[in-house]
């Protein structure tokens, strides 16, 4: 079966004389009919779930130019062994236009972080009356669901008009079920990067506060976006 597959989708993929001889019933015309038929309805699916997946930024090109692109990223085997769920993984790695890159990755980071692993959010709720030692002793990590996307150019805007141009980093969280992005600074991406494992809050203060002078207040807005996991 498995052999058979991969015969199909070499076939498809690289064109009919891949096709193993007596692999289907009947002649080669009408097997390669029907497989002309699959190959269209397969390569539907794919340009339809890209467009899903990329809404804005098929906006930003134009619907012509992002179905063009879209084919192209299906013809060179950019979709290939990925279900339609995950066919724009590879997405804006593709893209020529780092605009359109960028807005691909924003988009596809979003998605990420809504499938990412359930976890309870952190909040500033749950800091309320603690008193300091217990506040700085206590452990934090990256939520699952938080990711971080550095942009390459002045594009923030183009994703929330509520964003300035100079914004060059966003943060995806999942608050409560709900992925929301968030401008953040370099401090802040310097406290996700030092939360990927299990962190005293203390300690990621500190070290934030030896390069970042705002390294106190970017935890706390960290923690009110849902960036942290409750541990």
């Amino acid at each position: 079966m498995r052999e058979a597959q991969a015969a199909i989708a070499a076939t498809l993929l690289r064109g009919p004389d891949h096709l193993p001889a007596g692999l289907f019933a009947g002649g080669r015309a009408v097997v390669l009919r029907g497989l002309r038929i699959h190959a269209n309805t397969i390569s539907h699916a794919r340009l339809v779930a890209l467009e899903d997946t990329f809404p804005r930024t098929r906006e930003y090109l134009g619907a012509a130019e992002f179905n063009r692109v879209s084919r192209a990223f299906i013809d060179v085997g950019g979709a290939e062994g990925r279900s339609l769920a995950r066919i724009g993984a590879a997405f804006p790695g593709w893209l020529a236009d780092p605009v359109a890159a960028d807005l691909a990755r924003v988009e596809w980071t979003w998605l990420e972080s809504y499938h990412a692993a359930d976890a309870s959010a952190l909040t500033l709720a749950d800091l309320a009356g603690l008193e300091e030692a217990a506040l700085l002793q206590l452990v934090v990590r990256r939520h699952p669901a938080t990711r971080v996307v550095t942009l390459s150019r002045a594009i923030a805007p183009l994703v929330d008009p509520g964003f300035a141009r100079d914004v060059r980093a966003l943060l995806v969280a999942r608050p409560n079920a709900e992925v929301r992005l968030f401008a953040i600074t370099d401090a802040d991406v310097a406290a996700l990067a030092m939360a990927r494992e299990f962190a005293p809050l203390g300690n990621l203060i500190a070290h934030l506060a030896e390069r970042h002078p705002e390294g106190g207040a970017a935890v706390a807005a960290l923690i009110a976006a849902g960036a942290f996991e409750r541990v």
